[in-house]
């Protein structure tokens, strides 16, 4: 059944319904022909690092990536610190604020959702 036929038939079923569900219908067939937006795509920031340049990463931050070098990974109220290498990924809590020192040249990715 194509688009016409689909749009025909729920306006001629439409005329017998009750109210409740002739509008049910109605927004069916609005939505139906409505466009769909593309969905929003992650923003993404690349940042070069010199060894010993630290980097406070933005609040939006859900994910680093090291693309190449080695780093130090600290978020505020984790005990644990991270060491990551060419290569890793890092999640990143909403909410969390993270800071990184780069141990060597290093190239960071960092991904908002």
């Amino acid at each position: 059944m194509d688009a016409r036929q689909t749009g025909s038939n729920i306006i001629g079923f439409r005329s017998g319904m009750h109210t409740s569900c002739g509008a049910i219908a109605e927004t069916a067939l609005a939505l139906r022909q409505a466009p769909v937006a593309p969905a929003p795509r992650a923003a993404a920031s690349e940042h070069e690092l010199a060894r010993r340049e630290m980097l406070l990463l933005p609040a939006a931050c859900r994910q680093l990536i090291v693309l190449a070098g080695e780093v130090w990974l600290t978020r505020d109220g984790d005990r644990e610190d991270y060491i990551l290498s060419a290569g890793d990924r890092f999640a990143i809590r909403a909410g969390d604020m993270a800071m990184l020192q780069a141990l060597q040249p290093s190239r960071v990715c960092a991904v908002a959702a």
